[in-house]
């Protein structure tokens, strides 16, 4: 707890910042907006987590995400290009495919002990390519589907907006469901085992195979469920949704304290970093600075927006740096404890003692 401690504490300093240097950063609208995108990072993120906490990774998501939307608008939408079909049977469909892609990439990584990442990242491609193929190169547009409420409405009105949106109560569905079964039930404890040590896991009597496919479905399943919150957000679906979610979804395991060769992580964590990751998003766009120059005249000095990547690339490679120290220091205790005594060393005995 003590990474998740201090993650939380740099993310209210952030917050602080931020709040200080522009008050619009906890208005209503921004506020009410930031915490929509938490959530969607943070339903897809938590997905990654169970993949990554057993030692694996998953590079479809963000494809996963952006087909899901596809799928359903290609169904259900009656603009033009859709099928004009239920609502219902869209999202079926989407969410089913996105199991099935799941299980598939699951089942390739054990049953043929091929390597995660060039599984997800084939995966990432070719899901990506349906995407486009679906939608011609184009968009698909889901009209006025009553699936916009989804992003649009929510609990406790205020203003025409909503202070509990809908994908912020589905987040802390996820979060509650998850956190269970990751810290209280044997499927999790089967998952942090593989992730300590595979090897000795299998030979505990776990199953192995049959459980990190499990974590490649619940990974995809959970990107399928932020697809339908994406889609309802956006309203039109292109190839380009979902473009790099994957790398954000990486940034707020690895930033919640989630250790990239398995074994470590919680679910908190996990929450912290996707709000980490989505409060600098919107922090660069909403920090400003007043001064006033040589002249006395007073200016507003903003972040440049292009210099998005190059924070956040700054920031994960930050977090795997201090991940890497964590380690180095926790293997300098082990070892440190486990050293005898510093002291004389002992008589060679004689021939009579002996």
């Amino acid at each position: 707890m003590k990474r998740e401690l201090g993650m939380l504490g740099a993310l209210v300093a952030i917050c602080l910042v931020l709040f200080l240097s522009n008050a619009d950063f906890l208005g209503q609208s921004n506020a009410i907006n930031t915490l929509r995108q938490i959530a969607m990072l943070g339903i897809f993120s938590i997905g990654s987590g169970f993949v990554i906490i057993t030692g694996g990774i998953d590079l479809s998501v963000g494809s996963l995400v952006g087909l899901t939307g596809v799928i359903i608008a290609k169904i259900s939408s009656q603009a033009t290009g859709g099928g004009g079909h239920s609502l219902v049977l869209g999202v079926t469909v989407a969410l089913a495919v996105a199991l099935l892609i799941g299980l598939v990439q699951g089942l390739l990584i054990t049953k043929l002990d091929l390597q995660p990442f060039i599984v997800t990242l084939a995966g990432m491609l070719l899901i990506r390519g349906v995407s486009q193929t679906i939608v011609q190169g184009g968009t698909l547009s889901l009209g006025t589907s009553r699936l916009l409420n989804l992003a649009n409405g929510g609990l406790i009105m205020v203003n025409g907006d909503p202070l509990l949106p809908w994908p912020l109560l589905i987040f802390l569905g996820v979060i509650a469901v998850s956190a269970y079964v990751l810290h209280y039930t044997v499927l999790g404890r089967y998952v942090f085992a593989i992730g300590g040590n595979r090897e000795a896991a299998a030979y505990s009597g776990i199953n192995v195979r049959g459980v990190e496919t499990t974590t490649y479905v619940i990974s995809a399943g959970l990107a399928g469920l932020a697809g339908v919150c994406y889609a309802a957000y956006i309203g039109q679906m292109s190839q380009q949704v979902g473009v790099a979610y994957e790398l954000y979804a990486i940034a707020a395991v690895v930033l919640g304290g989630c250790s990239l060769r398995g074994g470590e992580g919680t679910i908190l964590g996990i929450v912290i970093g996707a709000t980490m990751m989505r409060v600098i998003d919107n922090g660069i766009n909403m920090f400003q600075l007043r001064y006033t120059d040589a002249e006395g005249i007073r200016r507003l000095w903003r972040l440049d927006p292009n210099w998005t990547f190059i924070i956040v690339g700054a920031v994960i490679l930050m977090a795997v740096v201090l991940d890497q120290v964590v380690h180095l220091v926790q293997a300098g205790r082990r070892v440190r404890a486990g050293a005898p005594a510093a002291g004389p060393p002992p008589e060679p005995k004689t021939a009579g003692e002996a």
